[in-house]
């Protein structure tokens, strides 16, 4: 068995597909990998290419084709389902690898380290123009656990940067991925931020500032192709969907949603104008009723964490304050209730 699986989920992507793939057979290193190219029933020469790879490389690429159009998430999960192998990664068929040297470096660090479930690089993006700049720059290592994720201080990559620990998918894809809770868990789980959080909820993140793969900026996909409020819109479900997923138990994802929607909600006449197709437009709307539906229905949850927030960012002598006041304003209310004051 191979150590480690490149995911490529694909659909019509003929004219970048073969850059992608031959920058996975570039790499130089002793550990075995094997590719699983999912096509989406795509209607170019995509599934042609990859076939004519196949019979260049018999061993090394597996290709899954579809007689229908499933998207994203139902494609990748197809991908998950196979992916057995210790490690894995995802490189998009419009995305390309520029170290050779990638495979070695993420399973030699990973392979040492085992309390770490994510190896992190950078990337380049490279726009139509040919111009490039840095997707997030960073110049330090930075290591980032589960709890630093709640914070807001987790240093996490782009799909590009990001190989895995298999721990999740190794002895089968999770049934709460595969039964979804909500119609937004769908688009929630398809992408790099789910992945990431889910894997560092079983070990810690490495992140160091190497360069390694360049993301295609093509202005296309779930994520590039769509408004900016359609993005907050993303993020918030995003992070509501995974309290979803844990079982309710960490507020603070919740409460991120619940200020990106209030984001949303400021800046909503200024994201109008962002979108001109009616579906969408109408389909934002929706969306953005049944996520102010989990808030109200979780009302009280959310102003309890929000304060708790709030006072875990003052001082000592804040919060010392603020506690004293609360005991006496309680004791208060209760003599005034048992009086018949209030």
């Amino acid at each position: 068995m191979a150590d480690i699986t490149i995911i490529m989920p694909s659909y019509n992507k003929e004219k970048y597909i073969a850059e992608a793939l031959d920058s996975v057979f570039m790499q130089e290193t002793s550990y075995d990998y094997h590719i699983i190219v999912a096509d989406d029933c795509s209607t170019d020469r995509t599934v042609e290419i990859v076939r004519e790879y196949q019979n260049k490389y018999p061993d090394k690429i597996t290709l899954l084709t579809s007689e229908t159009n499933q998207k994203l998430y139902r494609n990748v999960l197809r991908a998950y389902e196979n992916t057995k192998t210790d490690y894995f990664c995802v490189l998009d068929p419009d995305d390309y690898w520029t170290d050779k040297y990638k495979i070695q470096k993420s399973l030699d660090f990973l392979e040492k380290n085992k309390d770490y479930t994510i190896y992190v690089t950078d990337t380049n993006m490279l726009f139509p123009d040919g111009s490039q700049k840095l997707f997030i720059k960073r110049d330090k290592i930075i290591d980032s656990s589960f709890s630093d994720y709640l914070e807001g201080k987790a240093a996490l990559g782009h799909t590009l940067g990001s190989t895995f620990r298999n721990v999740v998918f190794k002895n089968g894809v999770p049934d709460k991925m595969k039964n979804l809770e909500c119609k937004s868990m769908e688009r929630s789980f398809r992408g790099d931020t789910f992945r990431s959080v889910l894997h560092l909820y079983y070990g810690k993140a490495h992140c160091v500032p190497d360069v390694d793969a360049m993301y295609r900026i093509t202005n296309e996909g779930i994520w590039q192709g769509v408004s900016e409020l359609e993005q907050n819109i993303i993020n918030a479900n995003i992070y509501k969907d995974l309290w979803l997923y844990f079982d309710k138990n960490y507020l603070e994802l919740l409460l991120k949603s619940y200020l990106v929607f209030n984001k949303i909600k400021k800046n909503f006449i200024e994201y109008l104008g962002s979108i001109s197709d009616e579906r969408r437009l109408s389909n934002a709307v929706k969306d953005l009723s049944e996520l102010n539906k989990i808030y109200i229905n979780n009302k009280d949850v959310i102003e309890k964490t929000l304060i708790q927030s709030k006072l875990s960012k003052k001082s000592i002598y804040s919060r010392i304050k603020y506690t004293i006041y609360k005991r006496i304003y309680e004791k208060l209310s209760k003599k005034l209730l048992r009086k018949g004051l209030i």
